[in-house]
């Protein structure tokens, strides 16, 4: 149907009033229609500005610098994870945890709904632990005996002190250790980091590996850990590349993959024989994109940058070994 213009309408108008002598009323939109509208449209705008802030500082995600986890096998299907809270924000993880195997990315056959966890609130600027007991949902004997080799398990845990939620990864094997002395690795790498990030106000830009012909395993230069002996007392055998979670991992030069496997230390890891007695390690890994044996290009995508084991951030775990013996990846300046 055809809008009618103004001059249609007032025509219209004068026909009906012609002939039934009825007088029709122009229907005019009151006076201030438009700077209502302009006010209701002004006022929804800064309702919605408003909730947006509220839901950023309410609702926004931990970074990942902010949480460190690892897990403590106690035997017969019982963990401790110990968690490191390293933000401004209270901590809280819900009573639901998934068991999922790395190889297939699928859970793990059993009875979730029967796992027994004691939840804990770990308030801002500190650790705890949550313990968590699978015996009475899963076949752990048989979970243990199947894995394969190279292959390993991780608990997906979910804090719930924000609406939308947060998945953290926490992998595990079935090697008993004690809390105490897990506890005691972490608080040493939280205290590394935080050494390196007071010490990181220069920029890394210039690095380079200590074979000029190899090339830069991330898009990151930025080296938050360094080869040797620390401020703390304490002796790193590797060099850490702080990036961020995803960021691709490149093989340094051609090479055999020797092995891939899962530490509690450097998390998911590859070893890569590059032959003349040299390995090089990538740990900290989020994704692994080879298998062993295979035989690899310089340049060639590896991994995926993660923050598996005992890092405090995503960044990559990277060491090299000539005949055994560890030798700082960097170039001596």
């Amino acid at each position: 149907m055809e809008k009618y213009s103004r001059k249609n309408l007032k025509a219209i108008q004068e026909i009906v009033q012609k002939k039934t002598g009825i007088t029709v009323a122009e229907v005019r939109k009151p006076a201030g229609y438009k700077i209502r509208q302009l006010a209701l449209l002004a006022g929804s705008l800064l309702c919605f500005v408003t909730l947006c802030a509220f839901a950023y500082v309410k609702f926004s995600d931990l970074n990942g610098d902010d949480a460190m986890f690892a897990m403590v096998y106690q035997g017969d299907g019982r963990f401790d994870i110990v968690v490191i809270n390293n933000s401004d924000r209270e901590l809280k993880l819900q009573d639901k945890v998934k068991v999922m195997q790395w190889s297939t990315g699928k859970e793990v056959e059993g009875d979730n709904e029967k796992i027994s966890m004691e939840i804990l609130t770990i308030a801002p600027h500190s650790q705890g632990v949550v313990s968590i007991d699978i015996s009475e949902g899963y076949d752990v004997g048989a979970m243990e005996e199947n894995l394969p080799d190279g292959d390993w398990y991780y608990f997906v845990l979910t804090n719930n002190n924000f609406a939308f939620g947060q998945d953290w990864m926490c992998s595990f094997d079935f090697e008993i250790e004690r809390t105490e002395d897990v506890t005691h690795r972490m608080a040493e790498v939280a205290e590394w980091r935080k050494e390196e990030q007071d010490a990181a106000g220069q920029q890394y830009g210039t690095v380079a590996l200590s074979y000029t012909d190899w090339i830069w395993p991330t898009i990151s230069r930025d080296v938050s850990g360094f080869y040797g002996e620390r401020e703390n007392g304490t002796y790193s055998d590797h060099i850490n590349i702080a990036g961020t979670a995803g960021d691709e991992v490149y093989a340094v030069a051609d090479g055999v993959v020797m092995e891939t496997a899962f530490e509690n230390v450097c998390g998911n890891f590859i070893v890569v024989d590059l032959g003349d007695g040299i390995t090089v390690k990538y740990g900290h890994l989020k994704e692994i994109k080879v298998a062993v044996g295979d035989e690899i290009k310089q340049g060639q995508v590896l991994a995926a940058m993660g923050q598996t084991g005992m890092a405090s951030g995503p960044n990559l775990f990277f060491a090299v070994t000539v005949d055994g013996e560890n030798v700082n990846p960097l170039a001596e300046e």
